[in-house]
């Protein structure tokens, strides 16, 4: 059986130490990692784990690793990882840097290791009840807002928040089409922070579909939807409520002008709701056991840090 272990123990970290504790047919939770040792002993305890006091003591004893600590630390710890053979989940974004996303690829490849990056949304049963009906999409619209996280955010939202809809967008919805240019604009909303607190950016595909991402922690409560136009229908995806409404456009919208005669169609697909989380674990455990390629590979997260990137070089912040 898989021994596991997570590094980092924050919200995120916590979760996948307990789905991994959940998953004990599959794997084991070998044990926990955190730099705030009195955090992980109490998380250690309420999942009958080790807390281990050394995060190489951890590597050297587990066969897989997440890594949730922060994304400033991701690269030495991967690299360190992937030199002793461990298969790595990372939480997105796979790194700070670009060159450091690139170097983890070259590791992994060289020590034969596997790298999933936990782009979450992609789990969704919403998202993945979507491509079926997706039929080249003209106009693509996404918005990740909500009101500031607890801690102090390191990173903007685009690096924070939007980075899961680039994905989505260029990584599955537009993944066979190219990208003709990428424009951003955005600001820093709040004195205590360096980066921005509110962005949008806007990708246009080279057979001319447009992509709109808003993202912001500068709303009073959270949101995440996307809608996508296509030429018969508009589909509304709420990722929150794992919902989905397709509204047709009436069949004979210009074959009669008697306005109350339009038959409008709405379909709302069955859904099972499920926690993403899990499944994207689930997932990685399989790409490893089963030894094939994971669903959101070091490829997928290296084209949407190289978009989000872009997307940052167009925002100047202005403080005042």
């Amino acid at each position: 059986m898989l021994k596991a272990g997570v590094i980092g123990t924050g919200y995120i970290g916590f979760h996948h130490a307990r789905i991994y504790f959940s998953l004990n047919n599959i794997v084991k939770l070998q044990g926990i990692f955190d730099i705030d040792q009195n955090k992980a002993e109490t998380i250690a305890e309420s999942l009958s784990t080790r807390k281990y006091s050394s995060m190489q003591d951890l590597i050297n004893d587990c066969d897989i690793i997440s890594i949730a600590a922060p994304t400033d630390k991701h690269y030495e710890i991967a690299i360190e990882c992937i030199k002793k053979g461990k298969h790595l989940l990372i939480e997105k974004p796979i790194t700070d840097n670009i060159d450091r996303a690139y170097e983890i690829k070259h590791y992994s490849e060289k020590y034969g290791t596997k790298i999933m990056v936990g782009f979450t949304e992609r789990f969704n049963p919403a998202i993945k009840q979507l491509s079926n009906y997706l039929n080249n999409p003209t106009f693509i619209e996404s918005r990740r807002m909500g009101p500031l996280p607890n801690r102090k955010p390191s990173t903007g939202v685009i690096l924070d928040l939007m980075i899961h809809d680039i994905d989505i967008i260029v990584n599955s919805i537009m993944k066979n089409v190219k990208i003709k240019t990428i424009n951003s604009v955005g600001n820093s909303v709040y004195d205590f922070t360096n980066n921005e607190d509110i962005a949008v950016g806007t990708i246009v595909f080279e057979n001319g579909s447009i992509a709109v991402m808003t993202a912001s922690r500068c709303h009073p409560s959270k949101e995440r939807k996307m809608r996508i136009v296509q030429k018969d229908n508009s589909i509304n995806v709420d990722l929150i409520l794992q919902h989905m409404e397709i509204h047709y456009v009436p069949s004979n919208i210009y074959k009669n002008t008697n306005v109350e005669s339009f038959e409008v169609k709405i379909e709302i697909p069955n859904i099972i709701r499920t926690e993403p989380l899990r499944q994207e674990i689930i997932e990685f455990i399989k790409s490893i056991i089963e030894n094939k390629e994971p669903p959101v590979n070091v490829d997928n997260a290296i084209k949407s840090l190289e978009i989000a990137f872009q997307l940052l070089k167009n925002i100047e912040i202005i403080k005042t």
